[in-house]
């Protein structure tokens, strides 16, 4: 079966060998793709936390609430990152570092079919 533990783990094996690719490609790409990566990496594990906290208990409104809070958040955070210290944070990295989590969703879904 599939865990959003799975995902995590390989969208960090995923970060850490498409940053190390990029550190040898094009040394900006790498914090690029670490904020990307890290970006939604807590995006997921808030996520999880959210429906554990509300889902489960049967607080939908709070998982409701607090779900626009996020997005809120990660928007101004994104905005932050991508205008802080005059493009020190390389959008393509960024947009790589986000692409890594479909990808690990993916593998972790391909795993759980096998084993399954």
């Amino acid at each position: 079966m599939a865990t959003v533990e799975g995902v995590q783990a390989k969208l960090l094996l995923l970060g850490v060998a498409t940053a190390s690719l990029g550190l040898l490609l094009r040394p900006s790409l790498a914090l690029g793709i670490v904020v990307g990566a890290g970006f939604v990496s807590m995006s997921v594990w808030l996520y999880a936390r959210l429906f554990d906290a509300a889902i489960r208990t049967g607080r939908r409104r709070l998982a409701l609430g607090l779900t626009f809070v996020k997005l809120a958040a990660f928007l101004a955070l994104g905005w932050v990152a991508m205008s802080w210290g005059a493009g020190s944070v390389h959008p393509l990295g960024f947009a790589i570092g986000v692409t890594c989590l479909p990808l690990a969703a993916l593998w972790e879904a391909w795993r759980a079919k096998g084993a399954g």
